[in-house]
């Protein structure tokens, strides 16, 4: 018998429409995010399962990080340490990316993460790399002056 994808993984595969120009499905994304606001326990595994689908197609980026932004935003009154370091690890790949608008995505959802209240703030995360990332991005050498600015 075939194997059975876990449920999460199906909520996560629903948010990506077949044409990517479509947009991240809001009914598909206002069911996920129901899931893991019920299910606090499988955010981990929605962060590291988005991740991964975000890493493996470039295409999608925008919805990928769009998602991971709002579970971050309705989730975050749950423990979300572990969906935390998935979401990190993701703002720091956009960083990374050569595409000043990869670049600007990434920026602008650290800067959500960063405005979130934590009851227990993590002071033990290293933000050394973000630091320097946004450090770089202000001695930018972009031949374009209005992508230098953003």
């Amino acid at each position: 018998s075939p194997t059975r994808v876990p449920r999460y993984k199906r909520l996560v595969d629903n948010i990506f429409p077949e044409d990517p120009k479509d947009g991240l499905s809001k009914s598909d994304m206002e069911k996920l995010t129901f899931y893991a606001v019920s299910a606090p326990e499988k955010l981990d595994r929605i962060g590291a399962y988005l991740a991964e689908r975000l890493s493996r197609d470039v295409v999608r980026h925008l919805i990928a990080m769009e998602a991971l932004d709002q579970l971050l935003m309705a989730c975050h009154s749950q423990s979300i340490k572990p969906f935390v370091e998935s979401f990190l690890h993701m703002v720091a790949k956009l960083l990374e990316s050569r595409e000043p608008d990869l670049q600007v995505l990434g920026t602008n959802s650290f800067v959500k993460f960063a405005n979130i209240e934590e009851d227990t703030p993590s002071y033990h995360r290293r933000y050394d790399f973000f630091v320097s990332q946004f450090s770089a991005m202000c001695h930018s050498t972009h031949e374009d002056p209005e992508t230098r600015t953003r």
